[in-house]
């Protein structure tokens, strides 16, 4: 029996770039790699100051409790809030692994999510920090939704952080532990993470100019290519 697998991501931020509360990349659904039951996101953050009240890294949804998936930093100490919606509950996940992010460092952040597998996992800097555990296995189940992606402010009044942000990348499968802290160590592109006893890969990348952007931050710009990667993995076993 043969079966193929087909595994997507996109680097949508480059960066860094900088971004105040009212600051904003919207990326459309049609945009991303095709999701079905599964999702990844990592990213590299900096922070300048910690916000009195909820600030978001990103927000894939139509309204505020449509939220898969959703990433914030908590009042005060900006500590990681991740969270999606569920069939049971339209606002389920973590809380505050953390005991917040420190100003003026860069961190790597992952978060993966898996319908099947029926979790949502939690990283920072490449160690895994925390989960969350859908305990009704049968029953209970995430709800991906066809919503925009936002980074940082979104239209119904969740605000961005103050900082800088980088290396956006948005993921159709559950990265493993592996695959985030090679994603850590910037070496997701250099080698592939192998699956199954033989392995067929194209790596096909996005001519140089393709569909860049220039946003304007503090009176000067930065600009973001928009590259997409096609992962295209053939796992091939005998009955």
């Amino acid at each position: 029996m043969m079966k193929h697998v087909i595994r997507e991501w996109v680097e949508l931020i480059s960066g860094p770039i900088s971004m105040r509360e009212q600051d904003q990349q919207v990326f459309a659904h049609a945009d991303l790699p095709a999701v079905n039951d599964k999702l990844s996101m990592t990213l590299r953050l900096k922070i300048h100051n910690h916000r009195s009240n909820w600030a978001t890294i990103f927000h894939k949804g139509t309204e505020r409790l449509v939220r898969t998936p959703i990433l914030q930093l908590t009042p005060n100490k900006s500590a990681l809030h991740a969270r999606f919606t569920g069939n049971w509950d339209r606002d389920a996940g973590i809380h505050e692994p953390d005991d917040g992010l420190l100003l003026n460092k860069w961190y790597h952040i992952a978060y993966t999510l898996s319908d099947p597998e029926k979790r949502l996992d939690l990283y920072l800097d490449g160690i895994w920090i925390g989960f969350y555990g859908i305990s009704k296995v049968m029953v209970q189940k995430v709800i991906f939704n066809d919503g925009p992606l936002h980074i940082g402010c979104t239209d119904h009044t969740h605000r961005s952080f103050n900082g800088e942000i980088s290396n956006v990348r948005y993921f159709n499968w559950r990265l493993s532990p592996e695959e985030v802290m090679e994603d850590f160590i910037n070496e997701s592109q250099k080698k592939p993470i192998a699956y199954g006893s033989k392995i067929a890969l194209i790596h096909v990348q996005c001519p140089e100019k393709s569909n860049r952007s220039a946003v304007n931050y503090d009176n000067r710009y930065e600009n973001i290519l928009l590259c997409k990667v096609f992962f295209l993995i053939i796992n091939i076993s005998f009955v």
